[in-house]
Parts: C-alpha cells; sequence; structure tokens
C-alpha cells in the first residue's frame, strides 16, 4: 500500500507530522498542564513500518506541536514490529503508559512510566500482560490496543482479543498498582471481525464500548465502509464485568474515513480524535514528505443509546442551513430526498484519487437523517480534511478531500 500526501495538502489545525508517516492516536492524557497525544509513526517512511510513538502536546486542544518520538522498538518484545497502540493514566504524579509490544508471532502488553511526561522508560519487567493471562481460545498473535481507566478504586483495562473460532471480543482485566493485573471477564462479541482500538466513556449510570472494526455485512446505510468506527451504548457492571448493552451498535462516524479511535476524560468531560483514514483505501501523491492525518479533537456526549459528536467552541466553523434538496460546497455535493429523508454525501473532481480494494474511486456515501425539512448543517474544510456535523451531532461525516 503507498499513500503520500503532498505539502501543498497539509491542514492547518489537523494533526499531521512533519514527515513519515502516522495512524492510530495514542495515549491521550492531560498532564502537568498540558495536553499530550501520540500517534503510531514510522519515522523511516511514508507507509507503514516498525511502528514508533510520536508525541504531541497542546494548550487548548485545537492547536498541536509536534516535540518528538517518545518510544522505540528497541526490546526483545516490541522490535520485530514495533510498539503498537495504548493509552495512558496518571498515577502518583507519574505518567504510565499501557501499548502493546508486537512481534510477528506474538503481541504482549507493556508498560512504559514519564515523570515529566516527555521521557518515558519502558518497564523492565515488561510484558504485564500476556498469553497466561488469555482466556482459553484466545489468540495471543491478535490481542492488542489496552485501554487504561480508573474507576471505583480500580484500575481497568480493555483489551481486543481474536479467538480460535473465528469472532473477536472486547476483554476486561483489572488491577491495583497497574503492575499486576487480573482477567474479568469478556465484555463483547463480534463476529466476523478483529476489533482494535476498543475504548469507553462514562455519563451518569451509562458507558458507550467505542471500537473499530472491518468487514461487516452491510445493511443498507449501515457498514458501508471496509474500516469504520462503531460503539454500542450500556450499562456495565465492572465487579463482574457484564456490558449491558441498552441499545444497538451504531457507527461513530459516517464518512468515508475515519478509523481508529481515541477518549480523553477532562474536567467531567469527554473528548474524542480519531485517524483519518481507512485501511482498506489508498492513494497515491507524488513528492510527499509525510502521510496520515488525524480529525480534530470534538467533545462527545451520549443522549440515549447514541452519542453525539461536536466541535470545540474555540474551532472556527462554517455554519449553513439546508432547506433545499442540493448544496455544493467546493467539490462537495450533499442530496437530499425529502420523501426517504436519505442524505448522500459526494467529493467528486478531487486532486487525487481515493481508491478502494478494487481500485475504484470511493466518491459517494449515504444515510438517513429523522428530519430533512431544514438541516443544520456545521463544518470545517482544512486543505485536504472535512469534516461535516448534520442536525448538530446526529450524524457526522469525516473525509479526505484532495482539492
Amino acid at each position: 500500500m503507498k499513500m503520500m500526501i503532498k505539502d501543498k495538502y497539509r491542514p492547518n489545525i489537523h494533526i499531521t507530522p512533519k514527515q513519515g508517516w502516522i495512524n492510530d492516536p495514542n495515549g491521550f492524557i492531560y498532564f502537568k498542564n498540558e495536553f499530550h497525544l501520540f500517534c503510531q509513526h514510522n519515522p523511516k517512511d511514508i507507509k507503514w513500518g516498525p511502528m514508533h510513538w510520536l508525541h504531541f502536546v497542546s494548550k487548548d486542544l485545537i492547536h498541536f506541536k509536534e516535540v518528538g518520538i517518545v518510544m522505540k522498538p528497541d526490546q526483545e518484545y516490541d522490535q520485530e514490529l514495533g510498539c503498537f497502540s495504548g493509552s495512558s493514566i496518571e498515577k502518583d504524579g507519574k505518567m504510565y503508559v499501557l501499548y502493546t509490544g508486537a512481534n510477528y508471532t506474538k503481541q504482549v502488553q507493556c508498560l512504559a512510566i514519564s515523570e515529566d511526561g516527555y521521557n518515558f522508560k519502558k518497564y523492565p519487567k515488561n510484558p504485564i500482560i500476556d498469553e497466561k493471562n488469555l482466556p482459553n481460545g484466545y489468540l495471543n498473535n491478535d490481542f492488542r490496543d489496552p485501554k487504561v481507566f480508573f474507576k471505583n478504586n480500580k484500575y481497568y483495562v480493555l483489551l481486543a482479543a481474536r479467538h480460535k473460532d473465528g469472532y473477536s471480543s472486547i476483554l476486561l482485566y483489572s488491577s491495583d498498582d497497574l503492575l499486576n493485573y487480573q482477567f474479568v471477564n469478556v465484555l463483547m462479541n463480534i463476529k466476523d471481525t478483529m476489533v482494535e482500538c476498543p475504548d469507553i466513556i462514562f455519563e451518569g449510570d451509562k458507558c458507550a464500548l467505542i471500537y473499530s472494526v472491518s468487514n461487516l455485512k452491510q445493511e443498507d446505510d449501515k457498514y458501508q465502509n471496509q474500516f469504520l468506527v462503531a460503539y454500542t451504548v450500556g450499562q456495565l457492571d465492572l465487579n463482574k464485568g457484564i456490558f449491558i448493552p441498552i441499545g444497538e451498535q451504531k457507527e461513530l462516524d459516517r464518512g468515508f474515513e475515519c478509523y481508529a479511535t481515541h477518549t480523553l476524560r477532562y474536567l467531567d468531560h469527554n473528548y474524542i480524535i480519531n485517524w483519518l483514514y481507512s485501511p482498506g483505501s489508498h492513494y497515491d501523491v507524488p513528492d510527499a514528505k509525510y502521510c496520515g492525518q488525524l480529525t480534530l479533537v470534538k467533545k462527545i456526549n451520549i443522549v440515549g443509546d447514541s452519542l453525539r459528536m461536536s466541535f470545540l467552541p474555540n474551532v472556527k466553523t462554517e455554519k449553513v442551513q439546508l432547506t433545499s434538496e442540493y448544496l455544493k460546497i467546493n467539490n462537495i455535493e450533499i442530496k437530499v430526498d425529502k420523501a426517504t429523508h436519505k442524505v448522500t454525501v459526494l467529493r467528486n473532481n478531487m486532486d487525487v484519487s481515493i481508491l478502494d480494494g478494487n481500485n475504484k474511486p470511493i466518491v459517494e456515501k449515504y444515510f438517513y437523517l429523522n428530519d430533512v425539512s431544514s438541516i443544520d448543517i456545521e463544518y470545517v474544510i482544512d486543505h485536504s480534511c472535512v469534516e461535516i456535523s448534520f442536525q448538530n451531532g446526529e450524524a457526522f461525516f469525516s473525509f479526505l478531500n484532495f482539492k
């Protein structure tokens, strides 16, 4: 897969690397008066390769500064494929980072600790979770992406794992000290896909499990993308490790490119950021120095059995009210069928075509809204990055647009 981006398309406020490749956002945390965010990173090429952690910092969740690589694959347990995705938490004034160490035959969960948020030391007794902690039937070569959180005076970790029978699961572990872990239970099983980047947000007595999946069978407007972010709202009994859904599985973002979610809890609010890409697509822009970008950080809330994302207040957006059946923004077209409530988004005449696995251009998607008599649209166009909110977040649409 070859994917390259020319600097003329570099966005202003969407995160990109100075050079090289980035994918999944990792380790999002507020620590020592700064927001810290990390990305999967290959510094030596503009395509996926041995994974490092690239570090960004921010004061406002809008403007991020790249400050360098903080972890690289240099240990027996991570030297082949690298330091895969993970998350961060503060304990005793230190930042604890949990991540997956990946080799060709095995994936294990590891720990790195920082006192200042910039310099990290890998725990000498790594790995902290490995095949000994896996329940029967799960494969240690598809076992990754720890999401750590603190609840009810205990640390918990979500992990994605594949079962030998073909389905995959979100597993729950607990710890008193972030060093020793016990398996609690299987929270969720999903057929015919590999779950990645499990995440969770809490609001009142509800929570939402958020996870990345691929190759789900399309059901009308659902699952049109090969790779997408899904979620299920429910309630979680942490002691028993039982997740009880209160709604059906839904898509987080209906756009062409959105994968690998990561969330932040800060001052009683939940924030979210995604990799602005679909691993099932490809494109080629000559003379590129870097590849990959992230969505904007957005606020996220649980509303009934759904999630609603919204732009941060200080992000400069454009707003329009659509009362007709057609709207064009640059080369982006929005069509509305008033009878069926169907909304279609098209991106046409891009400088660079984005192709699916069959080398066909990915130009059109559709979804349904409850009310189409008047549609409130709020959007950001940041060179090659586009994000659109429909009806105050009832539907969100993120994608690349090389124009």
